[in-house]
């Protein structure tokens, strides 16, 4: 078993058989980040808008515009969802709109594989208030973030990771659909 069929979420000291630390070779971790990078720009801006926003930068030498035109919006309220409710995941250009310039909502990193959730509805399944990072076993508080029923990581964009865990989606990246009586 090759060592990148052990990754998952881009984690590069994930915890194995036995909680046994094993570091990544490097060479692989700065392969990762970029396959995530640019797949990330390919899915979201498309090829051509990658390309030219690149183009630009090289010229003008100055960050891509895609990475400045996120600002990380915090002026949107929360939804205060409960279990249950009815919601729809807005468009890719509303949520890119909410992020900074590393593809995160105060921390929260908007990944990949996220995409092909934008425009459907889902049931909250429940909120989301503690996390526990697997890297080094610190306990984070979270707010206004939700796991949706169904709405899963496929592993396609980690090298094939068959885990099957839930996106973390937090509120502003969502509308609430009225219930049909």
């Amino acid at each position: 078993m090759f060592l990148h069929d052990r990754l998952c979420h881009g984690q590069f000291d994930c915890l194995h058989a036995g909680s046994t630390r094993r570091p990544m070779n490097r060479a692989f971790r700065i392969y990762q980040k970029l396959r995530s990078c640019s797949v990330w720009h390919i899915e979201n801006v498309g090829l051509r808008g990658t390309l030219r926003r690149a183009f630009i930068a090289v010229c003008k030498a100055e960050r891509p515009a895609v990475l400045q035109s996120g600002t990380a919006s915090t002026e949107t309220k929360a939804l205060g969802l409960r279990p249950g409710e009815l919601v729809e995941v807005k468009s890719v250009e509303e949520i890119m709109n909410t992020l900074d310039a590393n593809r995160k909502n105060r921390g929260l990193l908007w990944m990949t594989g996220m995409r092909k959730f934008c425009g459907k509805r889902y049931r909250v399944l429940r909120n989301v208030r503690n996390i526990v990072l697997e890297s080094n076993g610190e306990l984070r508080k979270m707010t206004d973030t939700v796991i949706l029923e169904g709405a899963m990581c496929d592993g396609v964009e980690f090298c094939g990771c068959d885990r099957s865990c839930f996106h973390f989606w937090r509120e502003v990246w969502l509308r609430r659909v009225e219930q049909e009586a």
